[in-house]
């Protein structure tokens, strides 16, 4: 009896102390991951592309406050970003014992993103929940950071000729998909920012790179089973990192904030800085494969 008692207890610990770094600690474990994106549709003649994504804030006290928004904008600063993405989920209207942000100081927190680079957005569920997105489009908009749905815009980035496509959300039925492909001009470099990263699976070769978020990395990953929820009906490994499926490459951002409870395990906040260039003439690594059918 005297040893179940003691099992009992320092299960108990071991999950209070899980719970605790859950709750209190890995929120606030920030982190930059870097990626390297070798692209056959990147024409070798172009140099390299910097490319910051910052996505689902949910910004909110006490994990995300403006102080703590601000130090991650210097981070990515200190990068010398050439193009930011952000693909969306600004806002934390369903996250339980936090106290949300105003759309205002959100957008005034990242406003030196926008003049230091080209900064782009989508709006993700969260945002489109409240008054259809209306509040934080108008601030984001007035910070200089443009938001994007269903629309391709052209870029000239140091004479490289490149389309970004902003895909609506999908969550929120607000993509259009088929407008956006016909939209791009088949010719050119483009790249997709999405707030769900399923688009991919309905793209060309031509969208030589998807940007996306909403999946949070499962906010919770265990040992041997993995992300939890995803959000998303790719396959779960599917739920953070890059991806190359054929020519097509896919970067999934786990994001900063969190959803429904502001815990996170397995999966520390984090920022991305992508370098996009030509690929080698023999790419010789394995291809991540889809399933044949994804649900839209």
């Amino acid at each position: 009896m005297a040893g179940m008692i003691e099992a009992l207890f320092l299960g108990g610990a071991g999950a209070a102390a899980i719970a605790g770094w859950a709750a209190l600690v890995e929120p606030r474990r920030f982190r930059l991951v870097r990626y390297e994106v070798a692209s056959a549709g990147w024409p070798p003649s172009w140099p390299p592309l910097r490319l910051a994504v910052l996505g689902d804030l949910h910004a909110a006290r006490p994990h995300l406050g403006e102080r703590r928004l601000a130090r991650i904008v210097d981070r990515l600063l200190a990068e010398r970003p050439e193009l930011v993405l952000f693909p969306g989920d600004f806002l934390a209207n369903r996250t339980a014992f936090v106290r949300p942000l105003p759309a205002e100081r959100i957008a005034a927190a990242l406003a030196p993103l926008a003049e230091a680079a080209p900064t782009f957005a989508v709006l993700g569920n969260h945002d489109l929940h409240e008054a259809g997105g209306r509040p934080i489009r108008a601030a984001l908009e007035s910070a200089g950071i443009a938001v994007l749905e269903n629309e391709v815009v052209e870029l000239d980035l140091a004479g490289r000729p490149l389309q970004l496509a902003g895909l609506g959300c999908a969550v929120s039925r607000r993509a259009d998909l088929p407008a956006v492909l016909a939209a791009l001009d088949p010719d050119r470099p483009a790249i997709l920012l999405s707030h769900v990263p399923d688009a991919v699976a309905y793209l060309s070769d031509r969208v030589l790179l998807t940007v996306a978020g909403h999946t949070h990395g499962g906010q919770v990953r265990l040992p041997g089973l993995g992300p939890l929820f995803t959000m998303s009906a790719l396959p779960r490994r599917f739920a953070r990192g890059h991806h190359r499926i054929g020519r097509r490459h896919l970067l999934v951002t786990s994001g900063v904030g969190t959803s429904l409870l502001p815990i996170r395990l397995g999966v520390p906040p984090e920022a991305v800085l992508a370098t996009v260039r030509a690929a080698p003439e023999a790419v010789t690594e394995p291809a991540d494969r889809l399933p044949a059918r994804v649900p839209a």
